[in-house]
């Protein structure tokens, strides 16, 4: 075989022009009832099918869930207040809603198993359960199990919890074929999440009120006893309480004895003085002789006396008995002088005796004091470590107690911040499925399907041909 006998393979690619929109536009335009059929014949699957389907109900109960309850004891923060916690509070709500354990209490609360719409579910639950556990009877707890969760399972799936946004509102949706009992248990789960919720409130009540009871019967006990022995020990050692912020008694009597003793050893600085001066000369210059009237009347006397004795010296002689009677007279009165001015030096002198006397008694006094004060100050370190753990075990019980009537009063007045705000009505047009939304979507679909298959086929077509329908 030559090279020119080399057979040659030919491959027929079709290659297309570069097309614009207008030929786009013209190959769907001569397609276009290929189009317009597929989109009916959509159109039409979508209607059939929507209204082979079973309508579905929604009933729709609204709940206003508070961060708190109302603060009723306290008036000042009665409404709650916001917080940072609050989405993380809602959240939980929520899941709360949605839980299996709440399901379980709205089957039971509104006793679904007894209900019609319900009886041929419970009917082939009970069928399946007595084929596997034919020992069991029709009371078992297992039975009982079995078509509770089998109605729990029909709850969850027709359950939507929808929270209205930025606000403390949230509404509990329920599906069902039913409009009877859609609004049965959506009203149902609304009750019964306030009761569960006041039921858990409750059981933190009740947990907190028997653990403050225990604890305040435990600090009672310890109040008791750290009193009595504070008892005991300041009658031990014989302290007297007078009082807090207060200095104790031999305090006190040092303080005051402090005072006197300023004012007595004033007093005799001022009587050792006058009995230096009295112990000093003849004493006539002293204040208290000046001032007696005796002294002066005396010294006038004597005065008196010079000088009449001086005036008949002249004329008599000094042993003459008239002078003798005047000499004697003047000797009288200046003895009765020098008695008078011993009596005052003698006062002097007793007063400054007296007035040491006293200042050092209370210097003695005020030595004793220091030591009692020393000794007591020893003996109340005891007695203050006692007093102390006394007065912290009685602050302690004290608020304990009173933390104790708070939750007491608190739990009496009815603590639930969920309420109720519409309850569901019986639906009167159905939910599901939504014909015209349905038919829009179809159509929507099925122009979108013809246009691409009628592209499809224009661009796989051999280019040497025309567009057609």
């Amino acid at each position: 075989m030559t090279q020119h006998d080399t057979p040659t393979l030919h491959t027929h690619v079709h290659h297309h022009p570069e097309l614009g929109l207008r030929d786009y536009w013209h190959a769907l335009l001569a397609q276009r009832w290929l189009i317009v059929g597929i989109t009916a014949a959509i159109v039409l699957v979508a209607l059939g099918v929507t209204l082979l389907m079973t309508p579905s109900y929604r009933a729709t109960s609204t709940l206003q869930i508070e961060r708190e309850a109302l603060n009723v004891v306290n008036v000042e923060n009665l409404m709650p207040a916001e917080s940072p916690q609050d989405r993380d509070f809602y959240e939980t709500q929520y899941e709360l809603l949605q839980s299996r354990s709440l399901a379980r209490q709205v089957v039971r609360e509104a006793q679904l198993a007894n209900d019609p719409y319900f009886r041929p579910l419970v009917d082939k639950v009970t069928a399946k359960f007595d084929a596997t556990h034919p020992e069991g009877g029709k009371q078992s707890p297992e039975r009982q199990a079995a078509v509770e969760r089998a109605l729990m399972a029909a709850l969850l799936d027709g359950l939507e919890i929808e929270p209205i946004r930025n606000s403390r509102l949230v509404r509990i949706n329920f599906d069902s074929p039913d409009p009877r009992v859609a609004a049965k248990v959506a009203n149902a789960y609304a009750r019964v999440f306030i009761v569960s919720n006041q039921q858990r409130r409750m059981q933190a009540s009740a947990f907190a009120t028997k653990y403050l009871s225990e604890r305040l019967e435990q600090l009672q006990a310890r109040v008791e006893d750290s009193e009595r022995k504070l008892v005991a020990y300041s009658s031990q050692e014989m302290i007297v309480p007078v009082g807090e912020d207060k200095p104790s008694l031999p305090a006190q009597n040092l303080s005051e004895l402090n005072a006197l003793l300023a004012g007595a050893q004033d007093q005799r600085i001022k009587s050792e003085a006058a009995w230096r001066q009295a112990s000093r000369g003849d004493g006539m210059a002293l204040p208290q002789v000046i001032s007696n009237p005796l002294i002066q009347q005396l010294r006038a006397e004597q005065v008196r006396l010079n000088a009449e004795y001086q005036q008949k010296l002249s004329t008599f002689k000094p042993d003459y008995p008239e002078m003798q009677r005047l000499k004697s007279q003047m000797t009288e009165v200046q003895r009765q002088i020098n008695g008078e001015v011993l009596n005052i030096r003698q006062a002097l002198k007793a007063q400054y005796d007296a007035d040491s006397q006293q200042e050092q008694l209370m210097n003695e006094r005020i030595t004793a004091l220091k030591g009692d004060e020393l000794d007591l100050q020893t003996r109340s370190i005891r007695y203050n470590l006692l007093k102390r753990e006394a007065d912290t075990n009685r602050q302690l019980y004290d608020a304990l107690l009173q933390r104790f009537k708070e939750i007491g009063v608190a739990g009496n007045v009815g603590n639930n911040n969920v309420s109720i705000v519409d309850g569901a009505d019986v639906p009167s047009n159905p939910n599901m499925p939504k014909l015209p939304l349905n038919v829009a979507l179809a159509l929507v679909f099925g122009l979108f399907i013809g246009i691409a298959v009628a592209l499809l086929r224009f661009l796989l077509r051999d280019p040497s041909e025309p567009a057609r329908a």
